[in-house]
């Protein structure tokens, strides 16, 4: 196999690019017909009538969500908000600071240098 790429590689570029070329054509070919052969199970007669009874997508959607909210009821219960009367309410006595403006005179005081 490196003797078979050394000599890909001591041939011109334009010859290596049709190697290359010519390659992926087989390679995608191979692919190709693959991928089509698995189309004849898909298409046979009794996957076309089961595929007509299946369930719509959004339907199917709406069954998951219509499924999901009923475990949750089924598993929380139906939870009673309290009305606000029957809600204590707490009156906080917060201790407030007044604060008092501070006016800056001189920066010398705070910075230990005198002005010249």
């Amino acid at each position: 196999m490196r003797t078979y790429i050394k000599k890909l590689q001591a041939k011109p570029e334009s010859t290596r690019k049709q190697i290359f070329f010519g390659s992926l054509v087989v390679c995608m070919s191979l692919v190709s017909l693959i991928w089509i052969g698995s189309f004849g199970n898909k298409f046979s007669s009794e996957n076309s009538t089961k595929a007509q009874e299946d369930v719509k997508p959004f339907s199917l959607f709406g069954k998951t969500i219509s499924d999901t909210y009923n475990n949750i009821t089924a598993s929380v219960g139906n939870i009673s908000l309290p009305k606000k009367q029957d809600v204590p309410t707490e009156v906080k006595n917060e201790k407030q600071v007044n604060l008092i403006p501070v006016e800056l005179l001189d920066q010398t005081e705070f910075t230990g240098l005198e002005k010249q």
